[in-house]
């Protein structure tokens, strides 16, 4: 896509609005919320700042901001193709950390006396990195949840989430951002995005599993499983069956509990029963129950094991009914570890900028070789008050306190990431996983 026509259609009239000027100094924070987990800015540098845009792009994008009805800065947008970078100085915190809101995860300043505007118009794109952020920190709460239970908790809630969002690229974005805190998915993109952006090899893993149409296509249920088995329930192998085509307790207690219980035994599989509806506050603690009386189980240290059998449960499931299924089970006395979890639209999709209430706010401009603090301050929101000044962030004491470049001494937690084409710095996505 055109560089050049990712912004919003008011930013292209802003480069004649600001007074002359030699730089602007802009940050971006969550300002609501304890905390976020921050992911994404790597991805967004290296796919929108890593490469200058062409004089055909600037023809094409002049033609249609014009016909919008909007001034373009052709002479500006030449400019700064000859220059050959963008002349930018990216700092952040480190990706994959959690940090307080109210505190500057990224600030961008222009490097080059032409291009103060520069920093306002790649707001719309870089601004975007709420959405993995936003994701990372929702599926990161959900492991919070998921320790309280146990610790063996990487893959217990599984990406179902690709086919349940607007596009390929949120597939692709959101899956990585769930891979930092998670190792199982579906979305199988996401394993590229990672490779490609972040420098990982395989970040994520998955089964071999039924889904209703390799069930409904036999003409008898049973067969159906067993078929399954036989392909893929291996020694030590996992694999997952949704069971409840038809009659879902019919299945569990007669077809998986006697029907095909030795084949499951001798296999030396885990076999992995997914209910697919109803209610899973009534259909897992009867499934636990019903398998137990089958397949037996063992005492672990953390309540009773299902032996060669495990549930997944995959509809509907948010942070809130993944703590009540697991509370529910471990008061009676079950492992949480009997059970995992596919949790697809609420991961992925049900999201917003709102949830922390990123921001992507100007706090200085340089003006006759000086920087001077600018900020919004509006009498009838105060909670919008923004930040002034060209600010970072020190930790002191286990606490970030935001900081004045230009008026404190100290060490910026805020790295430089980008400098003028150039990525200084480069995170593997290894390093950033929980």
């Amino acid at each position: 896509m055109n560089f050049l026509l990712d912004s919003d259609s008011y930013k292209y009239s802003h480069f004649a609005q600001y007074p002359k000027n030699e730089g602007l100094f802009s940050y971006i924070e969550a300002r609501d919320g304890d905390e976020v987990k921050f992911f994404g800015l790597q991805y967004i540098i290296k796919k929108m700042l890593m490469k200058m845009y062409t004089q055909d792009d600037i023809k094409e994008a002049k033609e249609i901001i014009t016909s919008h009805g909007l001034p373009f800065n052709e002479s500006g947008f030449e400019e700064l193709r000859e220059l050959g970078y963008f002349p930018l100085k990216i700092k952040a915190l480190k990706e994959g950390g959690v940090y307080p809101t109210q505190i500057p995860l990224v600030s961008i300043q222009s490097t080059d006396a032409r291009f103060g505007w520069l920093v306002s118009f790649i707001e719309t794109f870089l601004l975007r990195l709420w959405y993995p952020t936003t994701v990372a920190t929702n599926s990161y709460n959900i492991k919070k949840v998921v320790r309280k239970y146990t610790q063996n908790s990487d893959f217990k809630v599984h990406d179902f989430g690709s086919r349940g969002v607007s596009c390929q690229e949120n597939a692709l974005i959101g899956g990585m951002a769930h891979l930092l805190n998670f190792r199982g998915t579906d979305t199988a993109i996401s394993l590229l995005g990672a490779r490609k952006y972040y420098n990982a090899n395989i970040a994520g893993f998955s089964i071999p599993a039924t889904e209703h149409s390799t069930i409904t296509s036999w003409e008898n249920e049973k067969d159906a499983y067993s078929n399954t088995l036989n392909v893929y329930a291996k020694d030590g192998a996992v694999l997952a069956l949704v069971s409840d085509s038809y009659d879902y307790k019919k299945a569990v207690d007669e077809i998986w509990g006697k029907e095909l219980k030795e084949q499951v035994q001798k296999s030396g599989a885990t076999v992995v029963i997914r209910p697919d509806s109803g209610n899973p506050l009534e259909l897992i603690p009867y499934t636990l129950d019903s398998l137990a009386s089958n397949f037996g189980f063992t005492n672990a240290e953390d309540g009773k094991l299902l032996n060669n059998v495990r549930i997944i449960w995959g509809d509907g499931i948010n942070i809130d009914m993944i703590d009540k299924i697991l509370s529910l089970i471990t008061k009676s006395g079950w492992s949480a570890d009997n059970v995992n979890f596919g949790m697809g639209a609420a991961l992925l999709q049900k999201v917003n900028r709102d949830m922390y209430s990123f921001a992507y706010k100007a706090s200085a401009i340089k003006i006759d070789k000086e920087w001077r603090g600018i900020c919004k301050s509006p009498v009838t929101d105060p909670s919008k008050k923004s930040k002034s000044g060209r600010i970072g962030a020190e930790f002191v004491n286990g606490k970030y306190i935001v900081r004045d470049l230009d008026k404190d001494t100290f060490v910026n937690a805020l790295e430089t990431v980008y400098l003028n084409g150039d990525l200084i710095k480069e995170y593997k996505f290894e390093d950033l996983t929980d």
